[in-house]
């Protein structure tokens, strides 16, 4: 995807430093369930898993100038205490019990575990993109998003938003685009 394809999709409520109160957490697995299910069970705030939110959220505040960010594992313990810890209902603060390599390794979990992908395979095989020229692709990547489901296309936005700010510090963190990719593209796509 092309850098002004990805920018365009970011749609900051950061700027207007809106807070929305989150809902209170059930006992219901979200590792490994559906973005449907989670917005069923109310695990979502604005169309965002609040588990989803939690982690970038955090890897923000402290995660950007990391190095090696995505690329180092976290504790195998820690991770799996706190998926356990999520899906047990309880709300984790990241900012007392978590650690960037372990809150990132827990962030592509979450992804590789969606059931159906962010990008499912119907749209995926829409998203093959033969052409040369920049614009002809981003205009045919525009009307081929149109196919996807609301709650995919809000949750793909948001984690490109995220990654672009990633990106943007990969002198800091060495996570350029081309990193990400080959990072997030498994956990995207399956």
């Amino acid at each position: 995807m092309g850098a002004s394809a990805s920018l365009s999709l970011c749609v900051s409520s950061e700027k207007n430093n809106v807070h929305y109160p989150l809902p209170e957490l059930t006992p219901r697995c979200v590792f490994g369930v559906a973005l449907e299910t989670l917005q069923m069970h109310g695990q979502m705030v604005r169309g965002i898993p609040i588990v989803l939110k939690d982690m970038v959220e955090f890897l923000d505040r402290n995660g950007l100038h990391h190095r090696g960010l995505f690329r180092l594992c976290g504790s195998v313990a820690r991770t799996r205490q706190l998926r356990q810890r999520w899906d047990h209902g309880e709300r984790v603060d990241l900012e007392l019990e978590g650690d960037v390599p372990t809150v990132a390794s827990l962030l592509k979990l979450f992804l590789r575990e969606l059931p159906v992908p962010i990008v499912p395979e119907p749209q995926r095989k829409q998203l093959v993109l033969r052409s040369a020229d920049v614009a002809e692709m981003n205009q045919s990547l525009r009307e081929n998003l149109c196919h996807f489901p609301d709650i995919n296309i809000t949750v793909l936005s948001y984690l490109i938003c995220f990654l672009s700010r990633v990106a943007a510090h990969s002198q800091s963190n060495h996570m350029p685009v081309e990193n990400l990719a080959t990072i997030f593209g498994p956990c995207i796509f399956q």
